[in-house]
């Protein structure tokens, strides 16, 4: 039993350091059409990242790319922690074994989607045909839609309750599928 369960540990320690490699290549999967004002796309939410940072970094290159220290909670968790940088407000960063993972978006922040929280399901199914659509954990009316990024290391998650998007998320998976964050 205490091998079996070793065994399991070493394993998900392998998958972390997996998933920490240099960031991949911008997908050019799920871009924003060519509809309404051109948009600058180093300041768009990707499966990838967002302006210069990129999941997979550090959290010490990410600063180091931003130019500013991340806001860290108190108690900092260096397993898994949410982390904010004062340039980007309205997103929140998943910070797991010191890689930067995911990034959790608030109203208003634009993504490679050209999707905005509140915009309904059939304007993001119209837009996006393509979307992975599956149960919400929690909500028995809403959906999760994925869109994974070109390598399929990455993706853009969109969650729905009824008939309208309420939070967006990018990042790395697994941890860009995880239901709840971290501290």
């Amino acid at each position: 039993m205490r091998i079996s369960l070793l065994l399991g540990m070493i394993a998900l320690l392998g998958a972390c350091t997996e998933r920490a490699p240099s960031p991949a290549a911008p997908s050019t999967a799920g871009t924003v059409a060519a509809e309404g004002p051109a948009l600058d796309a180093s300041k768009l939410l990707s499966a990838e990242g967002i302006g210069a940072i990129r999941f997979g970094m550090t959290l010490a290159q990410a600063q180091q790319a931003v130019g500013a220290k991340a806001s860290l909670p108190q108690p900092f968790d260096p397993a898994c922690s949410m982390v904010r940088f004062a340039g980007l407000p309205k997103l929140r960063f998943m910070v797991e074994n010191g890689i930067v993972t995911r990034a959790d978006a608030e109203a208003g922040v634009e993504n490679a989607l050209g999707i905005a929280v509140g915009d309904s399901l059939a304007t993001v199914r119209a837009r996006h045909p393509e979307a992975q659509v599956t149960p919400h954990k929690y909500d028995e009316n809403g959906h999760y839609l994925t869109f994974p990024g070109a390598e399929g290391r990455a993706a853009i998650i969109l969650e729905a309750s009824g008939d309208k998007v309420t939070t967006i998320r990018a990042g790395l998976e697994p941890s860009v599928a995880y239901v709840e964050t971290c501290m």
